[in-house]
């Protein structure tokens, strides 16, 4: 299988730096274009089935790349974003003034950390995988995209390369950004990792 893990256009919440996680907030303008220069790129490849987040920023942007290929998208929560619970719709600086100690901690020893009223990041590593594991049962030979969010797919992406929660941070996804793993023997390579050769430069954003 080849699969191309898509991180979903920009929202508002996304360029003012807001949090978001299980928060269904809507593409942007900006967001809009993205997927459909994203969507364009992805015309040619020969695509066998589209999955998305049930979330409407991913959603839509799963719905853009299906088009082209006469796909119904199907929906899976589990590649929802990291719940994010009480810190849901605040920016960094109103959670530093909230949950400093909280923060630090999440700053120092991430993968330890579970947000209140959330997730932590390995109870989002563990559903995302089980995503990923349904996936491939149905298209071991095919190629498949599946859209979801920022952590989801970072926490992914450490499970393919065998790096530790810890250091989840290594990883920088632009919005609209393409992923592709190959799947091949019951081993898996990351090949293509946050491409957004795509996007004209006016589109890029760093969130």
């Amino acid at each position: 299988m080849d699969l191309i893990l898509v991180r979903h256009g920009e929202t508002e919440w996304n360029r003012v730096g807001r949090c978001q996680g299980f928060s269904d907030t809507e593409l942007n303008n900006n967001g809009r274009e993205q997927i459909r220069e994203l969507a364009k790129s992805l015309m040619n490849e020969s695509i066998s089935a589209v999955y998305s987040s049930d979330l409407i920023r991913a959603l839509d942007t799963a719905n853009a790349i299906a088009h082209h290929h006469n796909l119904t998208v199907e929906v899976d929560p589990d590649l929802r974003e990291l719940n994010q619970g009480d810190f849901e719709g605040l920016t960094f600086v109103e959670i530093r003034e909230k949950y400093s100690p909280l923060l630090n901690k999440w700053v120092e020893s991430p993968e330890v950390v579970k947000l209140p009223g959330g997730e932590s990041l390995k109870e989002l590593q563990e559903r995302a995988w089980r995503a990923i594991e349904r996936i491939y049962i149905k298209h071991q030979n095919q190629t498949v995209v599946a859209v979801s969010h920022n952590l989801t797919i970072i926490t992914l992406l450490c499970k393919f390369k065998g790096i530790g929660l810890e250091e989840f941070r290594s990883f920088k996804l632009r919005a609209a950004s393409k992923n592709t793993i190959l799947f091949r023997n019951g081993h898996f390579n990351v090949n293509v990792l946050n491409d957004v050769s795509h996007l004209r430069q006016e589109l890029l954003t760093e969130q």
